[in-house]
Order: C-alpha cells, then structure tokens, then sequence
C-alpha cells in the first residue's frame, strides 16, 4: 500500500508534461498516416513503376498504415487512462497536504498510513479529556483527509495499470524487453551527439544525417541548443522548446517564469489546433509560436510585430495570426496554411524607438529564421518530404524596419512576398530593395506613422515601387489585421498566393 510519504514525493508536474506528450502522438500518427496514403496514392498513379516490386510496395504500405491505426487507438485508449492518472494524482497530493495541515493544527501526530494514534489515555481526569478534545476533532479530521488521499493514490496505480492494457495486444511476440535491456541499447549508442552552432543550411544537413535516435538523444541531451537551432524542422524543435518551457513552469522564482506561464495558456488555448513553439527564451522575452504545422503546410506566414510588443501581447498576437490564416485557408479551400508569430527580436520601447539598433539585431534574427524555415523544408523535401511553401513576411509598424534590415543582410531575404503595414519607413531605396518577388504596402491618412518616414521611404512614398494594399482613411495604425477592414482580407490572399492581379 502507498503510504503519505509516498504520494508527497510524486513529481505531479513531470507526470502532467509526460502525459500531455503522449497526448499529442495520436494525432501526428494520424498525420502521418496521411502522408503514407499519399505515398499509396502516388504509386498507383504513378505510370513508371508498376510490376511485382510495386505492388509489394503497395501491399507494405497498406499493412504499415493499419498498424499505424492500431497503434493510434492503442496509445489514445492509454492516453484516456493517463488522465484519471493525473486527476488523482492531483487529488492524492492536495488530501496529504489537507492530512499534515490538520493534524499540525492539532497538534496530532498522523502515521504514514493516515492514522493518529490514540490521544486519551485511561483513566485520564474529565478536565484533562475536555482539554484534547480540539485534538481529537483535528485528529479526525486528519485521518479523513488521509483516507481520501490514499484512495486516490490507489486509484492512481490502478489506472496506471490499466493504462498499459490497450498496448498489451501491440507486444511482440517472444520475450520483452526489459529496463535492463534498453538502458544497455541506449549505452551501445554512445554519447548524444553534439549540437552544432552552424548556419541554416548546414544545421539542416547535420539533422538529417542524424539517426532517429540520435535526434531523440540530442533533444533530451540539449534541448535548449536544438530549440534554437534554425534549419532543423518545426516539430524537432517544437520538441525541445516544449521541454525548456516545462522547466519553466516548474521554476516559479526564476526569471522568465511569466514569459513561460503567457507561453503555457497561448498553447493550452489553441485547444487541438496544430501549433509549434519554434523558439522559447523566457529570460531575454523571445517567443515565436505557430498556429498550423510548419513542416507540412504550403503557405506560411511570419508575423513581425513592432515596438513594446512583448509575451503579455501572445493572446492578440496569437489572434491575428489564426485569424489571417483561416481567411487564407478560405481564399484556397484546400491549402494548408500555417501562421507564425515571431516575438525573435528585443523590440524597443517609446523612448529608444527612434533608434534602429533593435531593428538591426532584429533583422539579423529575421533573416536567420526565414533561411532555417526554408533550409529545414528543402531537406525534408529530399527526403520525400513535402515541397518547400510559399513564405509570406507580414511586418507591422517598427516590424517593417526589421524586415528592412533583414533583406540588408548577408544573402537574398528567403520569402516570396513582404507586406509592410504601418511602415515608419524601411532602410532600403525602394521595393526591389527588399528583395523578395513580391512587396506589398498598407497605410492610411487615419495612421501617421504609415507616413513618417523615419527610416527612409515606404509604401506611402508614391515611388516606392510596392503593390498597395486596400485600407479605408479612417483606419488606425492597430488596424490592419482587424477583420473589420479591407485590409486583412487582403494580406491572407497575399499569404495564400491568390491575390488577384499578381
């Protein structure tokens, strides 16, 4: 039997992150037998390769997509019992601290298994027993809140004994393996391999020649070195970042503790909409979070927002991008499309605004992002992955700036099309100069700093060269993104590739 000790010294934290976890593979499994019967569909349609090799193929596809199915309801079925696990694990550690906080009241003493030994003693005078008597009702009270506790505890273990029962029929056949035998495999593999600081494409590289196993390891081994690491794919670092923000919360007297607990409800508030936390810096406030998959989707869009714009702004922020993707995803039923809101950059404040240095070391990390986005989905895509999407840069007021110095930087801006909303000006001589095949602008007479010019010309320059934009006079300089005005409607045609007249 579980004693009180016992249930205090669960790590409740550790088993909710384990169990959300599992609670995320049912549904990339079921991506991902999606991807098999698009393998499937290809190879019938498929007018080179027919014969006995291609239907044994065919015939292996079927076989691993039903047991990716078995698997998916095997470990959803689990998943299920992982919550009840989780619930009274919960209820288990709240009764023992009710337990210890009544029988200190007392003061009683209360045993490991949730008794109070007797406190009367025979023969004990009338005065002496009305004299315990508010021990005695602390006593009960302890014994009631260890009993419920213990309950609990074996409610815990008996689902988490059922918890293995829908992937007893998964087991192969012959002996198991045991603790024993993968701690010796995962010796036989060696140290994790190292996680490089390399530019995009090479870190690409060095994913993709890393076994499955390595790049768990590396992950576990230096989830902060893979989070950050552009060029590897969305959900590798989505992976670790998540890690990063479970020590996080678990650190509530640590720098950056808000940051993880704003990051936290962003992610628990998208509910079962794909999302990825690309990149997690709780201590320097930088957060770009995904609304859609980024290794799959064809059309994607990077939010770049503009000055004071910090983690408390996730939930508008977090709008805006699902907003702007599902009225892409409208204007080409069909398209997969996956926003980005990229908080990768110290914005500045309303007294060093004036100043381009964020701007600088903003547009450095800009362009970085963009070439490991893509670098990422070109090496996916050689390896049978899907093709590389179309990128969509969509900066707002000082974002703009940032974007600006993100086409200055080394090698060509990795995006299809910029849209520069608000902009106070941009450290480029026109359009061309942001080097992408497409730049649009919005700005309107109602928002001065769309014609401020600060930082060179902009869209309101009438030879700045881009294409304008819809807007009405009266909109504000926070209003490009409201579904209210023409605006929006426009920049998602933009990000899907269907705005008329391209």
């Amino acid at each position: 039997m579980v004693g009180l000790a016992a249930v205090e010294a669960w790590d409740v934290p550790a088993l909710q992150g384990a169990v959300a976890a599992l609670g995320e593979v049912p549904g990339r499994l079921a991506g991902w037998q999606a991807r098999l019967d698009g393998v499937r569909g290809a190879l019938r349609a498929a007018d080179l390769w027919s014969g006995p090799a291609a239907d044994v193929a065919a015939t292996a596809l079927v076989e691993l997509a039903a047991v990716a199915e078995q698997v998916r309801h095997a470990l959803a079925g689990s998943a299920e019992q992982l919550d009840a696990v989780v619930v009274q694990a919960v209820t288990a550690q709240d009764e023992v601290a009710a337990a210890r906080a009544s029988a200190a009241g007392g003061p009683v003493e209360l045993t490991d298994s949730g008794a109070v030994p007797p406190i009367a003693a025979p023969g004990m005078a009338e005065d002496q027993l009305l004299a315990v008597a508010d021990r005695e009702r602390a006593a009960v009270r302890a014994e009631g809140h260890a009993r419920t506790a213990l309950t609990a505890a074996a409610a815990v273990l008996a689902a988490a004994r059922a918890a293995g029962d829908p992937l007893v029929p998964l087991q192969p056949a012959g002996p198991g393996v045991g603790f024993a035998g993968v701690a010796a495999a995962a010796a036989a593999l060696g140290p994790p391999p190292p996680v490089p600081t390399a530019p995009p494409a090479r870190a690409a590289s060095w994913w993709e020649g890393l076994t499955p196993a390595q790049r768990d390891a590396a992950v576990a081994a230096d989830p902060a070195g893979v989070g950050a690491l552009d060029g590897l794919p969305a959900w590798a670092r989505d992976r670790a970042n998540r890690l990063l923000l479970e020590d996080a919360l678990a650190h509530p007297g640590r720098a950056g503790y808000d940051v993880a607990v704003q990051t936290a409800d962003r992610l628990a508030a998208l509910g079962t909409t794909t999302s990825q936390l690309l990149r997690f810096d709780p201590t320097r406030e930088l957060v770009a979070l995904s609304v859609g998959d980024l290794d799959t989707a064809e059309a994607v869009g990077v939010l770049v927002p503009g000055m004071a714009t910090t983690p408390t702004d996730l939930p508008g922020l977090v709008r805006d991008a699902t907003s702007i993707g599902d009225l892409a995803a409208a204007s080409a039923p069909g398209l997969a499309v996956a926003t980005l809101v990229w908080l990768g950059y110290s914005t500045p404040n309303a007294f060093t605004v004036a100043s381009s240095r964020e701007a600088r070391a903003g547009g450095v990390a800009l362009d970085r992002t963009l070439d490991g986005l893509s670098a990422a989905r070109a090496a996916g895509a050689a390896a049978g992955g899907p093709p590389p999407p179309r990128t969509t840069v969509l900066a707002h007021s000082y974002g703009t700036v940032v974007a600006g110095y993100a086409a200055r930087a080394d090698g060509p801006l990795a995006a299809d099309a910029v849209a520069l909303l608000g902009s106070p000006g941009v450290p480029v001589d026109d359009a061309a100069g942001m080097e992408a095949p497409e730049v649009y602008g919005a700005w309107t007479p109602f928002d001065p700093v769309s014609y401020l010019g600060r930082f060179g010309p902009g869209p309101s320059d009438p030879g700045f060269g881009d294409v304008p934009l819809p807007t009405t006079p009266v909109q504000l300089h926070t209003e490009y993104y409201s579904p209210w005005f023409p605006s929006a409607q426009a920049l998602a045609e933009v990000v899907a590739g269907t705005r008329e007249g391209e």
